[in-house]
C-alpha cells in the first residue's frame, strides 16, 4: 500500500491533533480522497523531496492551506476567460481542479474533481507555474508522490536541481 510505503519511507509522526476533514469537506465541496487524508492525518503534511510542498486544512500560512484551494481555482478560471487556450483540453466545463501542492517555483499539483467522480479516481494535473502548460497523471496522491520518490514518476516541470528524493520528508516546523 502506498500511504504505508510513505509514512515509512518519510519517518512520519502522527500530526499533534486530528484534522477537521468533514468541515475541510464541506468548505470544498468535495470528499477529499482517503489516502491523501491518511497520509497527513500521519504527519504528512509538509516538504516533500526538498521541494513540493504538500497542503493540509487549516495551516497557518495560507498558501499552504488546503482551504484556500476554491481561491485558487477562482484565479484560474479568471485567468481562463482571458486566455482560454491555456485551460487543459480535457478538463470538462463542470469539472474543478483542487489545489494540493506546489513547489518553490510556483508550479502546482490538483486533483481534477468532477460532480460524479470517486475521490480515489481523482487525476492529478500539474501546472507549469503560470498556467499555460499542464500535465495529467491518472493516478492517486500517494501513488503519484511514491512514484516520485522510487523514480517511477516524473514531471518535466519538476527541477532536478530543486527536486531531491534523498531528502524524503521535513514538516513545515522545521
Amino acid at each position: 500500500m502506498s500511504v504505508q510505503s510513505l509514512i515509512e519511507a518519510a519517518h512520519l509522526t502522527a500530526a499533534p491533533q486530528p484534522f477537521d476533514w468533514e468541515q475541510a469537506e464541506e468548505h470544498l465541496g468535495m470528499r477529499l480522497p482517503t489516502d491523501y487524508r491518511e497520509l497527513v492525518n500521519a504527519g504528512g503534511a509538509g516538504l516533500w523531496f526538498n521541494d513540493l510542498r504538500l497542503y493540509s486544512p487549516g495551516d497557518s500560512v495560507k498558501f499552504r492551506d488546503l482551504m484556500e484551494s476554491n481561491g485558487v481555482f477562482e484565479d484560474l478560471l479568471f485567468f481562463w476567460e482571458e486566455d482560454p487556450e491555456f485551460r487543459p483540453a480535457d478538463l470538462p466545463d463542470d469539472a474543478r481542479l483542487i489545489a494540493w501542492a506546489s513547489t518553490g517555483h510556483g508550479e502546482r499539483l490538483f486533483w481534477r474533481v468532477d460532480a460524479d467522480s470517486p475521490s480515489a479516481a481523482y487525476p492529478i494535473y500539474i501546472e507549469n507555474g503560470d498556467g499555460t502548460e499542464w500535465e495529467r497523471f491518472d493516478m492517486s496522491t500517494t501513488d503519484f508522490l511514491l512514484g516520485v520518490l522510487r523514480g517511477d514518476v516524473t514531471s518535466r516541470f519538476f527541477s532536478d536541481i530543486f527536486m531531491h528524493t534523498d531528502q524524503v520528508f521535513r514538516p513545515y516546523a522545521q
